[in-house]
């Protein structure tokens, strides 16, 4: 930014920035000047038709002053709109003061001129403009003024009084106070009014700024809260994952001691059947296939029957069903659970083990239950993990649950357990289709 464009962007005048009044914030010093043009282009008709009809002569003092009060308020206009606004502001000042003095002294009126009048808002408009150190060595000048016109009167330098009312009729007087009164009226009411259209535009500026420094804040919190609600569930999914790696680490640890209990009788037909099932001999992706489950059932019911160690234990299968899956391991499932619920229930008055199914949520679901004992809830929490208690006897190991749900895991299913003391066991398991 250039040198001279500064005091064009400047809200207050240069050289004045403790003391002033902006007179110039809000345009006042442009009324001024416009109230003065309005004025002395009004008072040239006026004073000229007063004289010709008074004394039958224009009286060209009058007019003169008129004349350059009107001139220097256009020329210090333009220069405002130029952004000279204080060489503006000391030039009409200045003309201003000059030009009734001298008019005073030179008409001989002095004091009693009615042109003395335009000292006070000369006063005003630099108490306005330039503050008031300024405006007091102004009235201290326009005193001093003053008072030399007094004396030039006492000693008769000038008519006075005399000189007025022979060559002038208070009627000019009348009318020259007139005109500076409303000027210095009107210049200071639509200053007013500027000044209280600013304000309230100020006003509102600032409540729209409140408004919006609320909604702000609202904002904020909003975002504090969504910030905390996003941290509580990282904790809360840090905490899932924790546990989920903890189950992990579980079944790897229970996996490990199954190993290390089947390898000591690796060569029985049982346990190697149970190495197949749990995927310890051979990692061969599933072979998924339609099975009949019912006929896969009766056909682990009639191995178990031909081993004759269950005498008077009944058993219950539901016809019709089906499901998909790997043959092999499949069957090894009912095997599982079928001989595990024919172990747990035959010594019972009445044996049953009973194998079925039906749906739940549009995928099949398939139960082998028992007459058995039934186990309480500890037993049921430790049946998958039975090592949690730091024992590794193989006497609390269940060999056929820990298989049969490592068989429905591979096939994407789930399997769970019901029971309870007196009531039995039941297992339930899924075999989700692969489209599903």
């Amino acid at each position: 930014m250039s040198a001279a464009e500064v005091p064009q962007s400047r809200p207050f005048p240069r050289g004045i920035a403790r003391e002033v009044t902006p007179l110039g914030l809000w345009g006042g010093d442009v009324l001024v000047y416009r109230s003065i043009i309005l004025l002395a282009g009004l008072a040239l008709p006026l004073i000229a038709s007063v004289n010709w009809f008074v004394r039958g002569s224009l009286s060209w003092p009058q007019l003169a002053l008129a004349a350059v009060i009107l001139v220097c308020a256009l020329v210090c206009h333009l220069l405002s709109r130029a952004g000279r606004r204080d060489i503006a502001a000391a030039l009409l000042i200045g003309t201003l003061w000059l030009a009734v003095t001298i008019y005073a002294f030179e008409s001989g009126y002095g004091m009693h001129s009615s042109m003395v009048f335009v000292y006070l808002p000369c006063v005003l408009y630099t108490a306005l403009f330039f503050g008031l150190v300024v405006a007091s060595a102004e009235l201290a000048l326009t005193i001093a003024a003053l008072l030399a016109m007094y004396f030039a009167e006492a000693q008769g330098i000038i008519g006075g009084a005399a000189t007025f009312i022979t060559h002038s009729t208070n009627f000019n007087f009348l009318l020259g106070v007139i005109l500076t009164s409303i000027g210095t009226l009107v210049a200071g009411a639509v200053y007013h009014r500027r000044v209280e259209r600013e304000a309230a535009r100020v006003v509102a500026a600032a409540e729209e700024r409140r408004v919006a420094l609320e909604k702000a804040q609202q904002a904020q919190s909003q975002l504090e809260a969504a910030h905390a609600q996003l941290q509580a569930l990282n904790q809360q999914l840090a905490r899932r994952d924790s546990a989920r790696a903890e189950e992990m680490a579980r079944l790897r640890r229970d996996l490990d001691v199954l190993r290390e209990v089947v390898s000591r009788e690796a060569s029985t037909p049982a346990l190697m059947a149970t190495l197949d099932a749990l995927g310890m001999r051979r990692h061969e992706p599933l072979k998924r296939a339609t099975l009949d489950i019912s006929q896969m059932a009766r056909q682990a019911i009639e191995l178990l029957d031909r081993g004759l160690v269950f005498p008077g234990l009944r058993f219950e299968v539901v016809p019709g069903l089906r499901a998909e899956g790997d043959r092999k391991l499949v069957s090894a499932l009912l095997h599982h659970l079928i001989g595990r619920a024919a172990r747990v229930c035959r010594g019972e008055p009445e044996p049953l083990v009973r194998v079925g199914g039906g749906s739940m949520q549009g995928l099949p679901v398939f139960y082998v239950s028992d007459s058995g004992p039934g186990m309480d809830a500890a037993r049921r929490e430790q049946l998958f993990r039975p090592f949690d208690n730091g024992s590794q006897d193989r006497d609390t190991l269940d060999v056929a649950a820990l298989s049969a749900r490592h068989i429905v895991e591979q096939h994407g299913g789930e399997l769970t357990v019901d029971s309870a003391p007196g009531k039995g066991t039941t297992f339930f398991f899924s075999l989700p289709s692969a489209a599903s």
